[in-house]
């Protein structure tokens, strides 16, 4: 049996993955777009915690990423509120089961 990843209950499944990275850099324009999929996303705290730990660059959990640091220049068109969403979220929100293990 195939292990289930938590990734397999991510909103982006199936998506092309090159806007959460190439594309979310060269076309400001579909960042809101990516940023409200990640905010209904029932992963979206372990797939941030998953570009921290990783270092990783992209848009992780909501979040635009450079090497696992917070990138201020792709994540400028955040309003206040949008943070004030993201971090309630990423903080205050229960982990779903799959995000324990």
């Amino acid at each position: 049996m195939k292990e289930h990843l938590w990734k397999d209950d991510s909103a982006c499944l199936g998506m092309e993955t090159d806007d959460f990275f190439d594309n979310y850099e060269e076309q400001p324009e579909i960042r809101a777009e990516i940023d409200s999929i990640c905010k209904e996303c029932p992963v979206r705290r372990i797939c941030f915690a998953n570009g921290i730990s990783g270092k990783n660059t992209g848009v992780w959990g909501g979040v635009y990423l450079e090497q696992g640091d917070i990138s201020r220049e792709f994540n400028k068109h955040k309003t206040k509120r949008d943070w004030a969403n993201t971090w309630h979220c990423l903080l205050y929100t229960s982990p779903s089961p799959r995000d324990r293990g």
